[in-house]
């Protein structure tokens, strides 16, 4: 897959910017293969994980495969500016939060809570 990213996850948000004004917020999830000098220089073993933040909503969702593409920011540093589609996904990969979660366990039936110190 190469430079290919599968996204797992995205957080949108807002943050109050330097000048007072509200600006939106995007966190990218994801997880793409081991680069070719990882391979070479290491014994690596599944994928590794990417998160990258933008102030740009590039209308992408959990399952779908893109090409991240950066240029030099502040102090050059690299920035995420677009989002190259690969292919999209077919929905969201994963259960939801509901589904996946354990059931929080019962108060045991005498009505004391097994939580508490002395239980």
């Amino acid at each position: 897959m190469g430079n290919y990213v599968t996204i797992i996850g995205v957080k949108k948000g807002q943050y109050k910017g330097r000048d007072g004004v509200m600006k939106n917020s995007f966190n990218y999830y994801g997880i793409k293969d081991f680069n070719a000098r990882d391979l070479d220089t290491a014994d690596c073993e599944g994928q590794v994980v990417v998160q990258e933040w933008s102030g740009i909503d590039f209308d992408v969702h959990p399952g779908d495969v893109v090409r991240l593409i950066y240029e030099p920011g502040y102090q050059d540093k690299a920035t995420l500016v677009d989002v190259e589609f690969i292919s999209h996904g077919d929905g969201n990969p994963f259960t939801k939060k509901e589904d996946a979660a354990p059931a929080a366990p019962d108060k045991a039936a005498d009505g004391k809570d097994k939580n508490k110190a002395g239980a």
